[in-house]
C-alpha cells in the first residue's frame, strides 16, 4: 500500500495543472490564431472542390456528361434551393484582417495585401451568390458579432454588384502598394500575380454586366475598357486554381479514385462529343475513352468514341450505357493522383471574355479573333500538358496542329463569333467544377444546350432554370427580410424561374 501512495504521489505531482496543459497541447496544431492563418484557410476553401459525383454537377446541366448510378435533379434541370454557406469565409477574412491590423511588427505593405485579400474574397463570395439567388445580404453580412445584427437586410442586386466593383477597385489598388504576404498557397504571397487575378476577376464580373449601361453609378463599358489595360493574367500558370500533388493523400485529385468510388457511372454525352467530331477537335481522345462497343477498333480514330443523348429518359441513358455503346471519361481523371489543375479564374477564360468584348465594339488590348485564338491555345496546351502519354490515345495536340484547328472549322468567324466563344468556353471546361459555362448560357443563350420538354423537370419545360431558390432556414430565422426582398423582386415568388436583376 505504502509503495502504490507514493507511485499515485509521484504521478499527481507530475500532471501538476502547468504541466497537464503542456502535455495536452497537440504539437500539430496552431495553438495561436495567425493571419497567415486563416489566410490559408479561406484561400484553400474559395479554390475548393466537391468530390466524387458533385464534382460533375455543372457538367449534368449544360449537358456535357451524364451519369448512371441514379438519376440526378441537375441531369434534368431540376434547381432546388441554395445556402448562404459561403459567408463564413467572410468571418475569416474579418478575423484575418483584424489580427493584421493589430500586428504592430508587420509593415503597412504587407498588411495592404491582407486587406486587399480579404476585399478580394468579399467580392468572391458575394459574386458567387448573387449569381445564383438574386437579392442577398451584403451591407450588414456578418455583423452579428460587431454590430449586433442577427437578421440583416436584402441588398439590391445593383446594390451588391456594386459593393463588389468598388471592393475589387479598391484591391487592385491595396496589391499595387503590397508587399508579398505568408499563408498563400496559391500565388506564394506574390502581390504582382494578385494584382492580376483580381483585374481579371473583375472583368468577369462587368462582363456578367455587359446588358447595363451603368451599375450604381458606374459606367459598365468605361470601367472595362480601363480594366483592360491593367495588369491581367499572362498564361494559364497564373490561374487562380488548386494544384494537386500525388504524394499527398490530402492533396489529391478531387475524382481520383481512392477518394471516391464513382468513377464507373459517368458516361460522355452527345452534344459534347459530336460538337468535338465535327470541330476534328483531339480534346476528344483527351476527355473520353472509346465507347466499349469499339474496344476493338483503332482508340485514335473519332469513330471510335460516342456519347448519349442527355435528353433522353433515364432509363434509356442507363440502358444504353449498359449496352457499352457509350464512352466513358478518359481513365485519366480517376487514375492520375494529381489530376490536372481546377481553375477558378483563368487565363483562357479572361480571353475569352475580351474577345466578347471585342466583338460588341469595346476597347480591348486585341482584336477579337486574336482573344478567341489565344483562349483556344492555351485550352489545348493546358489539357495537352496535363494530361499524361499513356492517356493520349496515340494523339498529339501541338502547335502545328493548334494552328491548324484555328484556321480550320474552328476558325473565328464575327458573324458567329459569340456562339463559337460559348462553345469553345464550354469546351474548354470540361472537369473544372463550376457554374459559369450556365451564367453565361442564362445570359447569352449559347451554347445550344438541348432541352425536351418531355424529359425537363424544370416548372417551365421549354427552358432551364434561372436561380436556385432561397434557403428554408431564411423564412424561419430572418423571415421580414427575405419576404420584402422576395416581394421586391418577383411579386412575392421564391421560383427557380424568376428573372432576377440581372438578366433583365
Amino acid at each position: 500500500m505504502k509503495k502504490i501512495l507514493l507511485s499515485l504521489l509521484a504521478v499527481g505531482t507530475l500532471f501538476s495543472c502547468g504541466d497537464f496543459d503542456e502535455i495536452n497541447t497537440d504539437p500539430d496544431k496552431p495553438t495561436v490564431v495567425t493571419p497567415d492563418f486563416l489566410a490559408t484557410n479561406v484561400i484553400l476553401k474559395t479554390t475548393e472542390s466537391s468530390t466524387g459525383k458533385a464534382f460533375w454537377q455543372s457538367s449534368w446541366l449544360m449537358k456535357t456528361s451524364s451519369c448512371t448510378e441514379h438519376m440526378e435533379w441537375y441531369l434534368y434541370n431540376k434547381f432546388e434551393r441554395s445556402s448562404f454557406s459561403r459567408y463564413s469565409y467572410l468571418t475569416d477574412t474579418k478575423k484575418m484582417l483584424e489580427f493584421a491590423e493589430a500586428d504592430e511588427t508587420m509593415s503597412e505593405e504587407e498588411k495592404n495585401a491582407y486587406r486587399a485579400l480579404n476585399l478580394f474574397v468579399r467580392a468572391f463570395v458575394f459574386y458567387q451568390t448573387t449569381m445564383e439567388m438574386g437579392d442577398i445580404p451584403c451591407s450588414e453580412a456578418i455583423m452579428a458579432e460587431s454590430d449586433g445584427i442577427f437578421s440583416p437586410k436584402y441588398d439590391t442586386q445593383e446594390e451588391v454588384f456594386t459593393t463588389i466593383l468598388n471592393d475589387l477597385r479598391e484591391a487592385s489598388s491595396l496589391f499595387q502598394n503590397a508587399a508579398a504576404f505568408s499563408g498563400d498557397p496559391i500565388y506564394n504571397g506574390d502581390p504582382t500575380l494578385w494584382l492580376k487575378n483580381v483585374n481579371s476577376f473583375t472583368l468577369r464580373v462587368l462582363n456578367m454586366l455587359s446588358e447595363k449601361e451603368t451599375v450604381g453609378g458606374i459606367r459598365v463599358r468605361d470601367l472595362f475598357e480601363q480594366v483592360a489595360k491593367e495588369p491581367l493574367m499572362e498564361n494559364e500558370g497564373e490561374s487562380y486554381q488548386r494544384v494537386y500533388d500525388s504524394s499527398k493523400s490530402a492533396q489529391w485529385y478531387p475524382f481520383y479514385f481512392e477518394v471516391q468510388n464513382y468513377w464507373s457511372y459517368p458516361v460522355m454525352s452527345s452534344f459534347l462529343i459530336d460538337m468535338l467530331k465535327d470541330l476534328e477537335d483531339r480534346r476528344l481522345f483527351y476527355y473520353a475513352e472509346p465507347a466499349p462497343i469499339h474496344e476493338n477498333d483503332p482508340a485514335d480514330s473519332y469513330d471510335s468514341y460516342s456519347g448519349v443523348n442527355p435528353v433522353l429518359d433515364y432509363g434509356t441513358v442507363q440502358a444504353e450505357f449498359t449496352e457499352g455503346l457509350h464512352s466513358h471519361f478518359n481513365e485519366r481523371y480517376h487514375l492520375v493522383p494529381e489530376g490536372e489543375p481546377v481553375r477558378f479564374i483563368s487565363y483562357s477564360e479572361i480571353q475569352f471574355i475580351l474577345a466578347e468584348a471585342a466583338l460588341r465594339g469595346w476597347s480591348t488590348p486585341a482584336s477579337a479573333e486574336q482573344h478567341y485564338n489565344n483562349a483556344v491555345r492555351a485550352t489545348m496546351q493546358f489539357t495537352f500538358e496535363n494530361t499524361p502519354e499513356a492517356y493520349r490515345h496515340g494523339v498529339v495536340i501541338d502547335d502545328a496542329y493548334i494552328d491548324a484547328y484555328l484556321n480550320g472549322k474552328a476558325k473565328f468567324d464575327p458573324a458567329n463569333g459569340l456562339e463559337q466563344i460559348m462553345n469553345q468556353k464550354m469546351i474548354a471546361s470540361f472537369g473544372q467544377s463550376d457554374f459559369n459555362n450556365y451564367y453565361d448560357y442564362r445570359r447569352t443563350g449559347f451554347p445550344r444546350i438541348p432541352i425536351d420538354p418531355t424529359t425537363n423537370m424544370n416548372e417551365v419545360n421549354t427552358q432551364l432554370p434561372l436561380r436556385w431558390m432561397y434557403p428554408e432556414s431564411e423564412y424561419s430565422q430572418n423571415r421580414e427580410n427575405i419576404e420584402a426582398a422576395i416581394d421586391r423582386q418577383f411579386g412575392g415568388s421564391d421560383t427557380p424561374n424568376e428573372v432576377m436583376w440581372l438578366l433583365k
